[in-house]
C-alpha cells in the first residue's frame, strides 16, 4: 500500500454523480483484493475463503467487478481499469515479505479448517486470497464483454494512472494507495468503488484528495512530497527508521531533502535514492491512447458468467439493466427486452 499520508491529507466527500461524464482510472489489482477479502464464504462450516462456483473456481472478484463497474457506468462514469505490469526489482523485498506473510497465514488457515475452527478460518481467510493470472485474464475478458475499458500498465497501475491523469487523460485515479499522490496524480479518489456500502456498520463515502491542495497546505513541492514518502516508507524502500508522517513533514520542511535530513539526524541515506525518486517523478506509462468504452455483449457475458460460473439470472440481469439504462448494451438482430 505504499506510504501513509492520511494524516496530511484533507479529504473532500463526494458522490458518484460528481464524476458523471468523466473518465476515471481504477487500480484493478487493489480493488480485486478488496472484493476477495470482503465477498467470502463465512457461514458456519465454510472456510472463509472467496466464494466459488460449482467447480471450486473463485468468483468473488467477478461478482465485485460486475456489480461495481456497472454501478459506475450507470452513474455516467467511464471507468478505465488499469492492471499492474511487471514490478520493478526494487519492489522485490516488499513482494517477498507479502508472500511470506501469506504463506504463514495459509498454514494457520489450513490447520483451522482441519480442526473445524471456523471462527479462526473466517478471520484468516482474507489473508490468503490470491488474484492469480487466470483470474486476471477472466476479469479482463468480462470487461471486454461489458464494453468497459482496461489496460495493463508497464509497471505500477497507480503510477501509470497518475501520469495519465496529470496529462489530462483522466479526471482522477480511484485507489486506496497513497502512493498515487507521490506519482503525481492531481486527483486521488478513495472509496469510489465501495461508495454506498457499509463497513463496520457505517456507510462508506467516496472522497477526493487534491495533490496541489496538500502541497500548498504543507508548504511542499512535489519533489519534497516524494522525499517525505520515501522517508516514511514505500513499496520500493522500507523508509528511514524512526521517521513517521508528522516527524518527516517537519524535517523535510526544515531541511528540504532526504540527504539534508539524514545528515542533520545522522541517518544513512537510502540506497539507490535517485532511482527511487525517478520511479515516482517519471513513472513509466504507455504512450498508446486509452481504449474507448464499448457496448456490452449480452450473449458473451452470459456465456462467461452464467454458463461458465453459474451466476444467477438476477445478478446478470441487474448488471445488464444498469448498462441498458445508459445505452451501453449491444442490440441483437432480434427484438429483445432492451428494444422497448
Amino acid at each position: 500500500m505504499g506510504c501513509n499520508l492520511r494524516d496530511l491529507a484533507t479529504p473532500h466527500p463526494c458522490e458518484l454523480a460528481d464524476f458523471s461524464g468523466a473518465r476515471v482510472a481504477v487500480d484493478a489489482f487493489l480493488v480485486a483484493y478488496q472484493f476477495m477479502t470482503t465477498i467470502r464464504a463465512r457461514r458456519e462450516g465454510e472456510d472463509g475463503g472467496p466464494l466459488t462456483d460449482d467447480d471450486g473456481n473463485p468468483v468473488s472478484h467477478l461478482m465485485g467487478f460486475l456489480d461495481r463497474s456497472t454501478t459506475m457506468v450507470a452513474a455516467g462514469i467511464d471507468p478505465v481499469f488499469i492492471f499492474d505490469g511487471r514490478p520493478h526489482e526494487l519492489k522485490g523485498d516488499t513482494l517477498a515479505e507479502r508472500k511470506q506473510r501469506k504463506q504463514k497465514a495459509k498454514k494457520k488457515w489450513t490447520a483451522a479448517i482441519e480442526e473445524e475452527d471456523w471462527k479462526t478460518a473466517h478471520k484468516l481467510g482474507a489473508q490468503v486470497v490470491e488474484f492469480r493470472p487466470e483470474m486476471v485474464a477472466e476479469t479482463q475478458t468480462m470487461f471486454d464483454a461489458l464494453g468497459i475499458a482496461w489496460i495493463e500498465a508497464p509497471m505500477e497501475a497507480e503510477g501509470a494512472a497518475a501520469v495519465r491523469c496529470a496529462r489530462g487523460e483522466l479526471a482522477g485515479v480511484a485507489s486506496q494507495d497513497w502512493d498515487t499522490l507521490l506519482y503525481g496524480s492531481p486527483v486521488m479518489v478513495r472509496n469510489l468503488l465501495s461508495h454506498g456500502t457499509r463497513r463496520f456498520g457505517r456507510p462508506v463515502r467516496a472522497e477526493r484528495i487534491y495533490l496541489q491542495e496538500l502541497l500548498e497546505q504543507h508548504g511542499l513541492t512535489h519533489e519534497q512530497l516524494v522525499d517525505l514518502g520515501i522517508m516514511i516508507g514505500t513499496d520500493f524502500h522500507p523508509g528511514v527508521k524512526g521517521i513517521g508522517p508528522k516527524t518527516g513533514l517537519k524535517l523535510i520542511r526544515e531541511h528540504g531533502t532526504i540527504e539534508e535530513v539524514c545528515q542533520a539526524k545522522d541517518k544513512e541515506v537510502p540506497e539507490r535514492l535517485d532511482e527511487i525518486r525517478q520511479l515516482f517523478l517519471a513513472h513509466p506509462t504507455g504512450d498508446e491512447p486509452l481504449p474507448a468504452a464499448g457496448m456490452a455483449d449480452e450473449p458473451r457475458l452470459r456465456e462467461l458468467l452464467q454458463e461458465g460460473h453459474q451466476f444467477s439470472e438476477r445478478r446478470i440481469q441487474r448488471a445488464l439493466d444498469r448498462l441498458a439504462e445508459v445505452g451501453r448494451v449491444r442490440q441483437a438482430g432480434q427484438t429483445s427486452l432492451f428494444d422497448f
